[in-house]
């Protein structure tokens, strides 16, 4: 019963969950790759179809995950990685996605926290120490505050109980406020519950 083609039934029934998997997860995959590299190239669209090519390839072997969708993040950081470093201009083109991406978690943050960022040194305070957080911290905040998934979405892509998720967002919150020289803000800002 390895027929992933669709050509028994069993295949077909497989084939089935594997599109609906995807199209469940397809918005949120792209939208964090174009946080991470903009439109450049057709990045986003190429590593969301390697992923996915990947990952129908292995869909047996994710059915058999704990959380498949943390598997099928693990496809799509890898293959991310792979993009990147088959650029000629990596430092460019994670420049190119903060214009389009951070604004929307700086907004987000800024509506949190109910404090005013209107200057440009504390927008590009932000935007740095956005980059600067560890690789759990910094997918958390870019799929809870910039592509709006809800707590327990993100704690499934992360494969994380939702309890480190939180976690990870006030630890998050914590150094971005400090980044910006407004410790005060990571005490005033909530979640969404």
């Amino acid at each position: 019963m390895n027929d992933t083609s669709g050509t028994t039934p069993g295949g077909a029934r497989l084939m089935l969950t594997f599109d609906a998997f995807c199209a469940t997860h397809e918005r949120a995959w792209t939208g964090f790759v174009r946080t991470q590299v903009g439109h450049h190239d057709g990045g986003p669209e190429l590593v969301v179809a390697a992923t996915k090519e990947h990952l129908r390839r292995n869909w047996q072997i994710a059915l058999r995950q704990e959380i498949p969708a943390a598997y099928a993040w693990r496809l799509l950081k890898e293959h991310l990685a792979a993009w990147r470093a088959a650029q000629s201009e990596p430092v460019a083109v994670q420049t190119a996605a903060l214009d389009v991406a951070m604004d929307r978690v700086i907004d987000h943050f800024r509506r949190q926290a109910r404090i005013s960022l209107e200057t440009l040194p504390e927008r590009i305070g932000l935007m740095t120490a956005i980059l600067e957080l560890p690789e759990r911290q910094h997918d958390s905040v870019v799929l809870r505050y910039c592509l709006d998934l809800d707590e327990q979405e993100v704690a499934d892509f992360l494969g994380t109980p939702l309890s480190t998720l939180r976690s990870n967002l006030r630890h998050a919150r914590r150094r971005l406020a400090n980044a910006i020289g407004r410790p005060e803000l990571a005490d005033r800002t909530t979640e969404d519950q």
